[in-house]
């Protein structure tokens, strides 16, 4: 129909009319363009937004997770110190060299009663796997969306976090490897693992057999370097989650 208005007008020489024509025509196309792209940026934010709430939701899960592994590598330090105080006495703690490369605040430990006693050992034992959520990270990812995520900050920071997972798993990997070597030590004693014994029984072991409290020693210490790479681990888990919540609130 335009088409044919634009030869008629060409045939009589009707200049206006023609430029009338092309402005229309070419207006019709810019906005059809324009009416096309904002649908896709609409789609690509719904897209992204849904994305986000899932990594959202990871990140919360591994913060409760974290939890779980902070309290348990807190105990396996308080336990090993509970029982080397009374074997080396209160001084030889303060000379330990500690795989950590900060301290820990002594405030968190959890406060050692008689009752915790019969599972102290099995405590300073105990090295608790930390196994994240990637469901949400790993869509946006094998989806090829992570170039939709308008902020680099955001999207440099979600990249950054899920790419420390490696690191943790492999410092667990570590710590259970060199704990392993140790368990002939405790089997020799007729311990097990998460062995439920009398405060006496251990203190007995530790006294007469060195190996056994080198033993309780270097379980403090990787107890001390999980923390430490828990509470780091924590740090970045609610830097994300800020961010994540403050993009999603926009």
């Amino acid at each position: 129909m335009i088409l044919s208005r634009i030869i008629h007008h060409l045939k009589t020489q009707n200049w206006t009319a023609v430029a009338l024509e092309f402005v229309i025509v070419v207006a019709g196309v810019v906005i059809g363009f324009q009416v096309t792209a904002w649908g896709n940026a609409r789609a690509d934010r719904e897209i992204i937004t849904r994305h986000l709430h899932e990594v959202h939701e990871d990140v919360r899960a591994d913060i409760a997770a974290l939890d779980i592994t902070q309290t348990d590598s807190l105990w396996r330090v308080a336990a090993a110190d509970h029982i080397l105080a009374r074997v080396e006495g209160e001084a030889a703690l303060t000379n330990f060299s500690s795989v950590a490369a900060r301290s820990i605040d002594v405030a968190l430990l959890p406060e050692v009663t008689e009752a915790d006693y019969p599972k102290l050992l099995a405590r300073s034992n105990l090295i608790r796997g930390f196994t994240g959520q990637r469901t949400g990270y790993e869509s946006l990812v094998s989806a090829g969306n992570l170039r939709l995520i308008g902020s680099d900050a955001l999207r440099i920071a979600i990249q950054r976090y899920f790419a420390g997972y490696e690191d943790l798993e492999n410092n667990q990997r570590i710590y259970r490897d060199i704990r392993a070597a140790g368990l002939p030590i405790l089997y020799r004693h007729g311990f097990s693992i998460f062995s439920e014994v009398t405060l006496e029984d251990v203190l007995a072991a530790a006294n007469e057999d060195p190996a056994f409290t080198a033993y309780l020693r270097s379980g403090r210490e990787l107890g001390l370097a999980q923390t430490e790479d828990v509470l780091l681990r924590q740090a970045d888990a609610r830097i994300l989650l800020t961010l994540l919540t403050e993009a999603l609130n926009e």
